[in-house]
This record gives C-alpha cells, structure tokens and sequence, in this order.
C-alpha cells in the first residue's frame, strides 16, 4: 500500500475528503437543531448545546488518538475512530421522546466527538507527512471540498426530515458514514522518514523564497512532553482557545438568531449552506496561501478579519446578517486550518499525531468554558453577551499570534 500511495499520493485527500465531510455533522446542527428538541422533549437551547459538546469530547480524545496514532498503523486507529463516531450518529435514531440532555451527551456527543478525535490525529497527520512540500494546500482542498459537500447535505438534510423524520434521516446517516469511513480509513499508511524529508526540503526552499517566516526552515522534531515546555506551543493553544467563541457561539444556533433578526427559515437554512460554501472557499485559500507567505502572517491577517466580522454580527439583521456571517466562517475555518500545520512546522513529523492531539484540547476548553461564561455574564451584557466575548476572544488571540516566535530550532540546539 505504502509504494501504491507513494505515486498516488491524492488516494489520501480522497479519503480525508470523505471522511472530514462526515465528521462535520454537528456543522449542520442549525438545521436539525428544533427537529432534535421536538423529537427528544428538550428546549432549543438544550439542543444546541449537543454541538459544543461534541467538540469537547474530540479535544479531549485527540489526546488519545493522537499517541495511539503515533503508535499503531493509522489506519487501524482511524477506522476504530470511524466506528465510534458513526455509531453515535446510529444512537440519536435509537432514542425518542423523553431523552434527557444528558443521556444525549453520553449517546451521541461521547461517541460521536470522541470517535472523531481518536480518527483526526490520524487522518491529519497521515495528509501532512504524505504532503509536507505543501501542507497548507493539502489541508486547505481537503476541507474545502468535505465542506462543500456539506452544502449538499444541508438541504438534503432538510428534505429528509420533511419526509422521514429525525429518528430515521440519522439512522441513515449513520450507516452510511459507518460504511464510507471505515473503508477510507483503511487506506491510511504512513510514508517513509525519507520521503517526508524530500518532500519537507521543497516547502523549505519555496517558503524561504517568499517570506521572512522562519517556521520551517530547519525539521526539528519534538516529543509531546518537549512540545509542552515551549512558551510556543501556549500561545498558539491559547490562540485557539480564544479565537474558538466567535464560531462555537454563534454555528448551533444560526437558523433561530436568523429567523429571529428578520429571515424567513427557508433564508436562515440558506445562511447554514451559503456559510458552508464560503468556509470551503476560505478552508482552500487561507492555508494555501499561508504556503507561501507563511503561517504566522497568513494567521494574523485573518484572524483579524474574524474579528471585524465579529464586529458586524453583533448588529447586522436580515440579509446583512447572512453577508456577515458567511465572512465570519470565511475567515475563522480558513485560519484554524493552519493550526495542525503550524504544530507539525514547529514540532516535526515524528510525533505529530499526539502533538496534534495536544493542541485539539482547546476545543474542549472553549466548549465547555464558553457556555458558562455566557451564563455568567447574560445578566450584565444581556442579548450581546456571547457577540462581546467573541470579539473579546478573538482580540486575545490575535496579540498571542503577533508575538508569537515559530523558529523552534533554536530551543532544539539549546
């Protein structure tokens, strides 16, 4: 397989497009948001609360899945992730009105999370070591097209609970994820520590010829505990960690503030596929690009366009709101795809899946964090609380990329 893949290196995005496109089910949670609040007797705002915790439980198990990666053939490690995460799906078709939130949260939210995270270490790192002269772009086509594919399935998605129901669209949806990513999973080898050199001696000379960014100038390589030791490391965690609110706050609940800023549902449910659309095209150009300018500038660059739209949210209404938050998912899904990038430009190849696993601990942090920050401050900051600690958030983080150093060979030969 590994000499197979070796001139068929696309058999990889092939694969990590499938499975990255059903492992975004919870993006489409705007649309099955009230069907999920009828079906099993929770309020909406319990049903939005699913998605948070779904990126929860992937932070906290990209840990596992990234050592077991590191240790086992990813192959086997994703398709065990693959099979977690779609009997999750299978369960929300299992369970009917009456269901607690939080028998939810162990049924769907658990598996489905926890599955994704043991399986994206494995998948990521996999894409970057068979791509390392062009990491970026080969992160950036993946979820552009996965996330294009979800437009796809948000009006699918809507059809099919107008005709099928809750229950039944997600059995569907679970088989068939079950089924595509198990066999896309099973394709995964890793490359040969030659190989990845070559190819990281490419990105070394184009990166060198078009930016000042040092990141990847010399491939260093260092363990989870190494990596934790860095300031480096913390500060892009906590970039993401800020930055997260401005997406997490406002994605599960999109159709209802639509609707509830002057939309019609058939326009709110069009914001979800448009945004998708507009993420796919920001998934492709922000990382492609940051291949040739560099991370850390393509980082701050879009980071601050995040924030400007954060801005606008906050006050636009009707189609205004629908322009807003498509630049919002632009910019925000563009530069949270250069983070396994910058992590493995930083910290080598060699333990790659675990460092990845590492940094994916953020989503845990902000989904958990968020909501009670909201709760706590609702009172005070009243209908803007979640737009304020958004904009807040991603202030933050823009600093922590500006003063951010990526040339980690230094602390090496230290």
């Amino acid at each position: 397989m590994q000499k197979t893949i070796s001139k068929n290196r696309w058999m990889i995005l092939i694969a990590a497009i499938i499975v990255w496109a059903c492992t975004s089910f919870p993006s489409l949670w705007g649309v099955f948001q009230a069907d999920a609040a009828a079906t099993y007797g929770i309020t909406l705002e319990e049903s939005a609360m699913l998605f948070p915790m779904c990126t929860a439980f992937f932070g906290v198990f990209s840990i596992i899945g990234g050592k077991l990666q590191d240790k086992f053939p990813p192959n086997i490690v994703a398709m065990f992730g693959s099979l977690c995460m779609a009997t999750g799906v299978i369960m929300l078709s299992v369970l009917g009105e009456g269901t607690t939130v939080t028998k939810l949260y162990f049924c769907f939210s658990l598996p489905f999370g926890g599955g994704c995270g043991i399986l994206s270490p494995a998948l990521s790192a996999s894409i970057m070591k068979w791509y390392a002269d062009k990491k970026g772009w080969a992160m950036g086509i993946c979820g552009a097209i996965s996330s294009l594919l979800l437009v796809v399935l948000t009006y699918l998605s809507k059809y099919l609970l107008g005709v099928w129901g809750m229950q039944v669209t997600v059995r569907a949806y679970g088989i068939v994820f079950m089924v595509l990513c198990v066999l896309s999973c099973s394709i995964l080898v890793n490359p040969t520590r030659q190989y990845i050199a070559e190819k990281h001696a490419l990105a070394m000379s184009a990166q060198t010829m078009n930016s000042s960014d040092t990141s990847a100038e010399v491939m260093v390589d260092f363990t989870p505990g190494e990596m934790l030791k860095t300031k480096q490391f913390w500060m892009l965690f906590f970039a993401g960690m800020f930055a997260a609110p401005a997406y997490m706050l406002i994605a599960p609940s999109i159709v209802t503030l639509g609707v509830s800023r002057g939309l019609s549902e058939s326009m709110a449910v069009t914001a979800v596929a448009l945004a998708t659309g507009i993420s796919a095209i920001g998934q492709f150009i922000i990382p492609a690009l940051s291949d040739k300018i560099g991370r850390k500038k393509s980082a701050i660059i879009f980071t601050i366009c995040t924030l400007v739209f954060s801005v606008l949210l906050m006050g636009a209404r009707g189609v205004m709101l629908l322009a807003v938050y498509s630049g919002l998912v632009f910019t925000y899904s563009g530069w949270t795809m250069l983070i396994s990038p910058f992590i493995i430009d930083m910290f080598g190849n060699t333990n790659a899946g675990a460092n990845v696993g590492f940094i994916s601990l953020y989503n845990t942090i902000t989904s958990f964090g968020a909501p009670v920050l909201v709760s706590l401050l609702t009172p005070v900051l009243m209908a803007n609380t979640s737009h304020i600690i958004s904009i807040a958030g991603v202030a933050v983080a823009i600093l922590l990329i500006f003063m951010l150093d990526t040339n980690t060979a230094r602390l090496k030969e230290n």
